[in-house]
């Protein structure tokens, strides 16, 4: 019997020590796997947390993005606000010094032009982009207009690329008028000649030449660099405005002012107006 007895202990000791052992492999394994899980689990945070970070900062930039939008938005506006009441007090200015002259009869041409580019003008005036066509026939029609008042002492051209789709083409409005109006009252004599051509210059851009034959008896054809005056847009005014298009839309809008370099006497403006299609 003690034998047996014996026996039994020992096996059940065997079992108890086998029992023991894998207890600790189980355990062992176990803290294997949550050690390997570590890694994992911190990665996976930090995964999470770059996410997160990205996503929140994406979002404020979105928002700053939309703040300087509409800042911006809100100056060119501005611009325009300022561009327009003095187009219009010019043309108000020649309707009065036109209907005073020895032929008040024809002021009835005067005020349908000047009507005609009110409109073109009051329309414009809340869109970003206006069609190519209407911004070179308000320019026409104000020309047409200029010489009404002054007894058709000066001639004029413009000229458009035959490649480019007038009607298609979007620039933002009134930027060429103000140019084309500082070489009628400051870059031509009598019998002088103002001339506008509109080119391609790249995919995004116009290209726009402003030329005058100069006015040796008058103010410099460039005599754009002082404040706001009567009768033209100070360039501190104009280069404002084509730095709010470059800032708003990511475009290389310019003009510059230099001597023709055809040999004739006179300055010319060149303008780089961004455009869409």
């Amino acid at each position: 019997m003690s034998g047996a007895f014996s026996g039994l202990l020992t096996i059940r000791a065997h079992q108890l020590q086998t029992d023991a052992n894998g207890l600790d492999d189980e355990t062992l394994i176990t803290r294997t796997v949550l050690i390997a899980l570590v890694p994992v689990v911190v990665a996976f945070s930090f995964i999470v947390f770059v996410f997160y970070r990205a996503r929140r900062e994406a979002f404020f930039k979105q928002k700053e993005a939309e703040l300087k939008l509409n800042i911006a938005k809100g100056e060119l506006k501005a611009l325009r606000a300022q561009i327009n009441p003095h187009f219009i007090f010019n043309c108000l200015n020649s309707i009065h010094h036109y209907m005073h002259g020895p032929d008040a009869a024809r002021a009835g041409d005067y005020l349908i032009k000047f009507s005609q580019l009110i409109r073109h003008v009051l329309e414009s005036s809340e869109q970003r982009m206006v069609p190519l066509a209407d911004e070179v026939e308000a320019n026409r029609i104000y020309i047409q207009l200029e010489q009404l008042r002054m007894n058709h002492a000066f001639a004029f051209e413009i000229t458009c690329d035959a490649t480019l789709n007038l009607e298609k083409i979007q620039i933002p409005p009134m930027l060429i008028q103000p140019f084309v109006e500082n070489a009628i009252w400051h870059g031509i004599a009598p019998g002088g000649t103002v001339e506008l051509f509109v080119d391609t210059h790249n995919d995004r851009h116009l290209k726009c030449i402003v030329k005058d034959n100069g006015n040796p008896g008058g103010k410099a054809s460039v005599d754009l660099s002082n404040t706001v005056k009567k009768t033209s847009l100070g360039m501190t005014l104009m280069q404002e405005r084509f730095d709010t298009l470059n800032q708003l839309y990511e475009t290389e809008a310019s003009f510059t002012i230099a001597n023709r370099d055809d040999g004739v006497s006179g300055k010319q403006v060149t303008l780089i107006i961004p455009y869409e299609d």
